[in-house]
């Protein structure tokens, strides 16, 4: 099933949160991050498939600055900091769901299905940054379980490099799985720095 989805404000979290996650990458509780920023509601009905990233607005992507909110649906970029003060821009280029795997001996688990969300990191200032982007990925439902990274690929696309490295200027591109329920419903898809760590988290909503 396709969905739709729309931007939210940038989560700023008090305290830096461990991401304690099982093998089956679901969060030990769940996430209360929502509730630490307000998701801004859907501004409008005129959002573009989320699977047709190609074909995505742009235009009014939310720029920086906590709380701030451009309006739209997949391509959205939002700009957060790492701790040591590397500037991001992150981007949700694509989310699938469900997500292919393309290994018939990979598979999600009985009564599990994949979610696979693109994302691209920008290091848009003079701090290099360094990181595991996929431990800072979490997938939440509509009764506030966070779902986080698993091990596996998609016939959606390459996978997000396990570590990156970047300069200012160099930017990192790729898919993230998720496992989750079937019968889950995807609420949000949010990104946290330094493995989960840093204070600052870029989240999107999806529309309904």
């Amino acid at each position: 099933m396709r969905r739709q989805l729309s931007t939210a404000a940038i989560v700023i979290a008090l305290a830096a949160t461990a991401t304690a996650c099982n093998s089956d990458g679901v969060d030990a509780k769940p996430d209360n991050s929502a509730s630490q920023g307000a998701v801004a509601p859907d501004p409008g009905k005129g959002g573009a498939d989320k699977g047709a990233d190609k074909g995505a607005d742009k235009g009014g992507a939310d720029k920086g600055g906590a709380g701030q909110d451009g309006g739209q649906v997949v391509g959205n970029t939002v700009t957060i900091k790492a701790k040591n003060g590397a500037q991001l821009a992150v981007t949700l280029k694509n989310f699938a769901d469900p997500a292919q795997s393309d290994n018939k001996f990979m598979k999600p688990s009985a009564g599990k299905r994949w979610v696979a969300a693109q994302l691209e990191i920008v290091n848009t200032g003079k701090e290099v940054y360094d990181d595991s982007p996929a431990n800072g990925v979490k997938v939440t439902d509509e009764a506030g379980q966070a779902y986080t990274h698993s091990i596996g690929s998609t016939t959606a696309g390459a996978n997000m490099p396990a570590t990156v490295k970047l300069s200012g200027g160099q930017k990192a591109l790729g898919y993230v799985v998720v496992s989750m329920p079937e019968n889950a419903k995807v609420k949000t898809i949010s990104f946290t720095p330094d493995s989960g760590f840093a204070k600052e988290t870029a989240e999107w909503t999806v529309k309904k």
